[in-house]
């Protein structure tokens, strides 16, 4: 088992991927998926979702985040739903909160984008998913201080990298967990990169997804590793309600290579 405190102190080798799975659902532990929303009404997502947030980018600098019940989030597209489906299916007593920043095209601002992360980390909320990145340099400094921010206040930001093109941000931050995608059989696979700015990759590949109107489907990329990453470190916050980062990433790093 672990410790928390200042410092993460492993004082039994019996913490695998096995034992956590045996020993937590993630109840208690709150996730903020920054997305294109989660439907709510969702067989496999219904009552999980006990708050929800809508960002509204009005141009011109104006952005407004709207607070709305949980049971009436909405999804414009289905990503976000599909990404909140995979949290729930590893950590199933995780309660959700849609940072809905995305609109029906999956496409949003990067101001809205920050006006979601900056509002998550107002809320005190302890796990952070953003399926999403941005390749465009001015948005740099707000994100990177929102991050540091993050790192600061212990709240864990579990972020994909773009699947064409640039790593994108914040997935080159080092004060985030960044992933990758592969073609994981198993939903706990992990691998570590030790030498990459994306540190971790996870199941990726032909991943069963829920999908609008009560439906499912398969998807591929970085958006539904990330997911696979945030349900694990929602188990380990479940048990340990604590840790930071830094303590994750040296757990996440004894699971690498689990298949």
């Amino acid at each position: 088992m672990i410790t928390a405190g200042t410092e993460l102190r492993i004082i039994n080798p019996a913490l695998t991927i096995d034992w956590l799975t045996a020993n937590s659902t993630g109840k208690g532990v709150q996730v903020a998926v920054i997305d294109s929303g989660i439907d709510a009404s969702h067989p496999a997502l219904k009552g999980k979702v006990k708050r929800a947030c809508v960002v509204h980018d009005r141009g011109e600098g104006r952005i407004e985040c709207e607070e709305i019940p949980g049971e009436e989030s909405y999804d414009s597209f289905g990503h976000g739903s599909g990404v909140a489906g995979i949290i729930t299916d590893i950590a199933r007593d995780v309660e959700l909160v849609s940072v809905k920043m995305l609109g029906e095209n999956n496409t949003g601002s990067g101001a809205a984008l920050i006006a979601g992360l900056r509002w998550a980390l107002d809320q005190k909320i302890k796990l952070i998913n953003m399926s999403l990145a941005t390749s465009k340099k001015k948005f740099v400094p707000d994100l990177m201080e929102l991050c540091d921010q993050a790192y600061v206040q212990d709240a864990i930001l579990v972020v994909s990298k773009r699947n064409f093109g640039d790593l994108g941000y914040p997935a080159m931050f080092s004060s985030v967990i960044s992933v990758d995608a592969e073609a994981f059989e198993n939903k706990f696979g992990i691998t570590h990169y030790p030498k990459s700015m994306i540190e971790y990759g996870a199941r990726g590949e032909n991943v069963e997804v829920v999908q609008l109107n009560g439906s499912y489907g398969l998807s591929s990329g970085t958006s539904f590793a990330a997911p696979h990453v945030t349900g694990i470190v929602a188990l380990l916050l479940g048990i340990f309600p604590e840790i930071g980062t830094y303590q994750v990433k040296s757990i996440l790093d004894s699971f690498a290579g689990y298949r």
